[in-house]
């Protein structure tokens, strides 16, 4: 891929609790090691925990920011040389987070553009306007389930979602914490089969990540996965999913509210 043109990858499931920060933490990880300059940036607007994820100790707030505001001020340093857009410290309550937020943040987030090739968002859970304005910026989407079929029907929920809404039709899948590989391949398959009356939707399945016990381990420490055990199962999965993901073709610009948009049209063009 040439290195300025950009991938914006969302990381998102309409369900807490599937293990989308994990994913997007470890990806943005994978990417890096693979020579990617990579921003990895907490969506969840109302409660974030990247930073918390990643024992980051900077406190920052990024509740008041104004379109004029430098983001460079809110990049801090994570392992490997990512780098993280997130706050830390207590989770800052909203009664409401507004779309027009969301938007304000996608297009100040334009001066980084000279400084990666890949953005990884984290997304919050749930549909809330604010959140699907984030997810539909981005160019792959990659849907986090698991073993449960709350996870699976909430997947289908948000798909039908931006595809009726926005237009979206291509969507990765990564199924999370699974006792083995099969049945990551069967909620696959489940997931096809909630959806085959939409035709024109697209759904890449990215493969599965099993339970382990390092995941806990890396919670406690407040450290990415690929730090504390880069060569347990769980990782090396993340890593092949991360191999995946560098092959896919970058998605042109749709031309509605985008990540980039005024940088990705000019390395169109």
């Amino acid at each position: 891929m040439n290195s300025s043109t950009k991938q914006i990858i969302a990381v998102a499931g309409c369900k807490g609790g599937v293990g989308k920060t994990l994913v997007a933490v470890n990806l943005a990880l994978a990417l890096t090691n693979n020579g990617r300059r990579v921003v990895l940036m907490d969506g969840n607007l109302a409660v974030p925990d990247v930073g918390i994820s990643l024992g980051l100790e900077k406190k920052l707030d990024m509740t008041h920011f104004d379109a004029s505001d430098s983001f460079s001020s809110f990049i801090q340093d994570g392992p490997q040389g990512l780098k993280v857009l997130s706050p830390k410290g207590e989770p800052i309550w909203r009664e409401t987070v507004e779309t027009g937020h969301a938007v304000r943040m996608i297009e100040s987030l334009e001066s980084l553009a000279p400084t990666l090739d890949t953005l990884v968002i984290d997304t919050a859970p749930g549909l809330a306007p604010d959140n699907v304005a984030l997810i539909q910026a981005a160019g792959e989407i990659l849907i986090v389930i698991n073993q449960e079929v709350v996870s699976l029907l909430d997947a289908v929920r948000m798909i039908r979602m931006l595809y009726r809404i926005y237009g979206v039709r291509r969507f990765g899948v990564i199924v999370n914490a699974v006792s083995n590989r099969r049945y990551g391949s069967n909620q696959f398959e489940r997931l096809q089969s909630y959806l085959s009356d939409e035709v024109e939707i697209i759904l890449r399945y990215l493969g599965a990540i099993p339970f382990d016990k390092a995941v806990a381990e890396s919670l406690t420490r407040q450290q990415a996965l690929l730090q504390v055990n880069p060569d347990c199962r769980a990782s090396k999965a993340i890593s092949r999913i991360a191999h995946q993901i560098m092959a896919i073709p970058v998605t042109p610009p749709r031309g509605r509210i985008e990540f980039f948009l005024p940088t990705r049209i000019k390395e169109r063009v």
